[in-house]
């Protein structure tokens, strides 16, 4: 008898089939659905998947998206961050918990550019990129100047027409580059670093005409900001137009509103460079001539002073001093040499007093007394010493095993230098040395006793 009989008429279903079901009836519901949220976990697969928690308020939902969608992703998504989500509501079997599986992902009240541009500029401020410290001076008067843009744009044409107006005589060098599209940010690094390994360009100017934020992208780029910053040679940003900013602005030694700003900013007009040295000159000129005129005036008093009037006045003084002192100086030696001399006579008395020969003579028999004294207690002294040293030596020697084996005995020791004092420590076939009074023997044991 059946427990259950009602079972009979029902469908019993193994849990994959509910799952398998479950799925195909939320992916049959919800096809293609935006869903909005705030991420409150994103973890980046090593596999490139991103795995994603959204929550609002107290419900949560899981959202995946796989690599191949995640290539077209044009930022960072990162816990916190407001976001809109295109995808397909399925199951995930193992665990039977519903999921977003994300095809799109944008950012809630902000574009995705702007987003990547905010992360990116966080990013190169944390390396250090936009210290001022760092960047270079422009040189004052550049000769040869380097020029990264598109050889058919605009900007370039702007450019040169104003670096030959203010400077005829200037050489420009042009690195023609894609500046918008997926290969123009590889095409500007490597310009840039072109220029830096040819190294005879004072000035780089890397740049573009105005556009869309999208057309302008290749100069937010962190390549074009590595390439920027590891430059050796003075470099100017101009990017698109006034109210343009970019990555590559923050991190150039000089940005420039504009191309033809750069180009001003570049190179020092000639006809203005003319006009200051000529003025320089004008008033270069008039200083020297006010300072004619003064030292003509001092000049003038000069000639009517005194001095040059009547000089032998003003030598009578002179001469008076002069022989005033000449007297004073014959008196102050007469006096040192007077004085010298009593003290020359003191000095030869109190010798005569002292007879250093006497004094000498005494010395040296003194140092003759202390010498024979010397070699008395010297003498008695390595007496004393070679008596203990022949009493020492007879008591090592008659305690040395040499005398033992004079007497006849051996010293039997391994090869490795241990002494044999048991039979025990050597067996049949051992090799050993024996010591003799003179020389030693190599034996091998045949038996131990």
């Amino acid at each position: 008898m059946e427990l259950f009989p009602e079972r009979q008429q029902e469908k019993v279903y193994k849990i994959a089939e509910i799952t398998r079901l479950i799925k195909n009836l939320l992916e049959e519901a919800f096809p293609s659905v935006w869903i909005e949220g705030e991420v409150s976990k994103a973890l980046y697969h090593s596999s490139g998947h991103l795995y994603l928690t959204l929550k609002e308020e107290k419900d949560v939902l899981d959202a995946t998206m796989w690599a191949s969608s995640r290539r077209n992703l044009k930022f960072n998504v990162e816990v916190g961050m407001k976001i809109l989500l295109k995808g397909r509501i399925s199951n995930y079997g193992p665990y039977g918990k519903y999921q977003l599986i994300a095809e799109r992902i944008e950012p809630a009240g902000i574009g995705a550019l702007q987003i990547k541009f905010e992360q990116l500029k966080k990013k190169l401020a944390a390396k250090g990129y936009f210290e001022e410290e760092r960047k270079k001076p422009l040189p004052a008067f550049p000769e040869t100047i380097g020029i990264v843009t598109s050889a058919t744009g605009a900007a370039f044409r702007d450019m040169v027409r104003i670096l030959r107006r203010r400077n005829p005589s200037i050489k420009i060098i042009l690195a023609p580059v894609l500046v918008e599209g997926e290969q123009a940010k590889s095409q500007i690094a490597q310009a840039i670093d072109d220029f830096n390994r040819f190294g005879k360009v004072d000035l780089i100017i890397a740049g573009r005409g105005g556009g869309s934020p999208e057309s302008l992208w290749a100069f937010n780029e962190e390549v074009v900001a590595d390439a920027i910053y590891r430059s050796r040679i003075p470099l100017i940003s101009a990017v698109g137009h006034e109210i343009d900013f970019t990555i590559a602005d923050f991190v150039a030694d000089l940005r420039a509103s504009t191309p033809s700003a750069a180009a001003e900013l570049a190179v020092k007009n000639r006809a203005d460079l003319a006009h200051a040295v000529n003025v320089q000159s004008r008033r270069m000129v008039s200083a020297m001539r006010g300072m004619v005129r003064e030292y003509r005036h001092r000049l003038s008093g000069l000639v009517r002073s005194p001095v040059f009037t009547d000089p032998a006045r003003f030598l009578e003084h002179d001469r008076r001093r002069v022989d005033e002192n000449l007297l004073r100086i014959a008196n102050a030696v007469r006096r040192h040499h007077g004085n010298a001399r009593k003290r020359a006579d003191a000095l030869a008395r109190q010798l005569q007093l002292l007879r250093p020969s006497l004094l000498i003579r005494r010395k040296m028999d003194h140092v003759q007394n202390l010498e024979k004294q010397l070699a008395q207690k010297l003498g008695a002294l390595l007496g004393e010493k070679q008596r203990r040293f022949a009493a020492v030596s007879g008591s090592i020697n008659a305690l040395s095993p040499l005398k033992v084996l004079e007497r006849g005995y051996a010293i039997a020791r391994t090869p490795d230098g241990k002494i044999i004092k048991d039979s025990a420590q050597a067996k049949p076939g051992d090799a050993l040395e024996v010591l003799l009074h003179k020389g030693s023997l190599g034996v091998r044991v045949e038996k131990t006793k």
